[in-house]
């Protein structure tokens, strides 16, 4: 892992590198491997006297690795979101983030500081620094509220802001959506988006796949697919499944409460105080029929969070559902920027980490949405079966395997003194476990990348940006998917800040 205070920098502002730089190649490329790797994540912690408090606070950094015939360049930008176009206007942050409170700014006369505690809209709500992914053929950064922005994916210049609370068609609010829709062979989009209220929602949402037409707006012909009501509260979701026949949300114990949102003025609290974990709340799996949009059954689990849902398939009248689950809510307190720039290594080693389970929904027990089923124990005491201990950030080869049986899934794994300093195969069927792990170097969340000829699930490429503060570079790492070997690097000369999540683009396009 890097030492103490190189893991510190992994947390720093840097500079921009908008103009690429050639990347130094050691080792062999795969010759069919033509390109860009795009990444997402914070970049910019600190804006003239306001220092973030929380990763999810820092402004968003897009990066990318492109390569060609051999060649590989890295460059990266900032997203010129309103928020960060505010802050450097003023020299200062004026919106508040996830973990970090903005008061009212002193400068506004009584009058106008009274009309903005109520109706000023000051949440940095278009930080879009959490992921990117296709809509009509055009790369879009997210995060998790109303905001989207398309961006150039060759020069990583920001070029519009879409707002779905505005401009989805269909009639409903969308106050919030979830940084992982999925994409459909068809390229269509499908999103779970939430609609806050007396009575909240969440709402499933299509986005179908370009028309062609030269004036085609990005959300254009959106629709509503069904609509659920939260159980007394909305909770937080981050991420959802697809079978080949059916959606299934994950409605967990991490509610939204809105009273706390509407008041945060005068408490001086932020959307992190907002998410409240509910220990004695069960976890419900709601199961939708994707040909009728109607739910057909809902299963209860024992309280759990999940960011990552890996994958779910049917098979054997069930559905199998796995994800990254943690027991409760403390890795998101975890990662306040104090505790992740730590010198001390105890505290490191604090960090939770994610269990790889699988929950299996029978189908025989769809049929009546009235009827909340719990899911049986086993005589581990335990609703699901533990895969493996360690992994989060999961990949897998989502062309071919979403929403189907598959055994392969890659991630991120701790060592003994870094949660995240290992990258790591698991084969959920066997549970053996690959790993790949480099003295001084800092991975980020694989993605795979199919070879053009392959015929087994794992035949292709895993690549991952890994960073070495202490060497000041920043590489694009290429594995055999099969074996976990290294092929080869690139190696830029510039050090960067770890990322959240990216995409590969072929060089077609999207």
């Amino acid at each position: 892992m890097p030492n103490e205070k190189d893991f510190a920098s992994l947390f720093q502002t840097v500079d921009e590198h908008p103009e690429p730089i050639n990347a130094e190649v050691k080792g062999n490329l795969p010759s069919w491997l033509r390109g860009t790797l795009l990444r997402n994540g914070p970049g910019k912690f600190e804006c003239g006297d306001t220092s973030f408090k929380h990763l999810f606070d820092a402004q968003a950094l897009l990066h990318r690795f492109h390569i060609e015939d051999g060649h590989v360049t890295y460059s990266n930008r900032f997203i010129r979101s309103e928020s960060y176009a505010d802050s450097l206007k003023r020299g200062d942050s004026i919106h508040m983030q996830f973990g970090t409170f903005i008061p009212p700014d002193p400068c506004q006369n009584i009058f106008s500081r009274l009309f903005s505690w109520f109706w000023k809209e000051e949440i940095g709500r278009d930080n879009t620094l959490v992921n990117v992914f296709p809509i009509k053929g055009k790369t879009y950064a997210a995060t998790e509220t109303n905001f989207i922005y398309e961006i150039d994916p060759k020069t990583l210049e920001t070029l519009k802001r879409v707002d779905l609370l505005k401009e989805f068609p269909a009639d409903v609010k969308i106050n919030s959506a979830t940084a992982h829709p999925h994409v459909t062979p068809d390229k269509s989009v499908i999103n779970i988006s939430a609609t806050y209220g007396r009575t909240s929602t969440y709402n499933i949402i299509q986005i179908p796949p370009s028309s062609e037409k030269p004036d085609e707006r990005p959300l254009e012909g959106g629709k509503v697919l069904c609509s659920i009501p939260a159980t007394n509260g909305l909770g937080y979701m981050h991420s959802f499944c697809i079978t080949e026949n059916y959606f299934v949300i994950t409605e967990q114990p991490l509610v939204l409460d809105l009273w706390r949102a509407i008041t945060h003025r005068f408490s001086g609290s932020c959307p992190a105080d907002f998410l409240c974990w509910d220990p004695d709340r069960l976890t419900k799996f709601h199961v939708v029929d994707r040909e009728s949009g109607t739910r057909v059954g809902v299963f209860t689990a024992d309280p759990f969070l999940v960011f990552h849902h890996i994958n779910a398939f049917e098979k054997d009248g069930k559905i199998f559902l796995d994800g990254c689950c943690f027991h409760d809510d403390s890795i998101i307190r975890q990662v306040y920027l104090i505790n992740l720039r730590s010198t001390n290594q105890e505290e490191q080693k604090k960090y939770d980490v994610a269990e790889v389970r699988r929950y299996e929904l029978p189908l025989k027990e769809l049929g009546n949405e009235e009827v909340e089923k719990p899911l049986p124990k086993g005589a581990d005491g335990l609703d699901y079966t533990l895969l493996y201990t360690g992994l989060e950030l999961p990949q897998f080869n989502y062309a071919e395997k979403n929403g189907k049986p598959y055994k392969i899934v890659y991630g991120l794994l701790p060592n003994p003194d870094d949660p995240f300093g290992q990258l790591g195969k698991l084969n959920v069927e066997t549970k053996e476990i690959l790993k790949w792990e480099k003295p001084g170097s800092q991975p980020s969340e694989p993605v795979f990348v199919k070879a053009p000829d392959g015929k087994n699930e794992d035949d292709g490429v895993v690549l991952s940006c890994v960073i070495n503060v202490s060497d000041q570079t920043t590489s694009l790492l290429m594995l055999d998917a099969k074996d976990f070997k290294e092929l080869g690097r690139a190696v830029a000369k510039v050090v960067s800040p770890m990322s959240f999540h990216g995409i590969f683009q072929h060089e077609q396009g999207l």
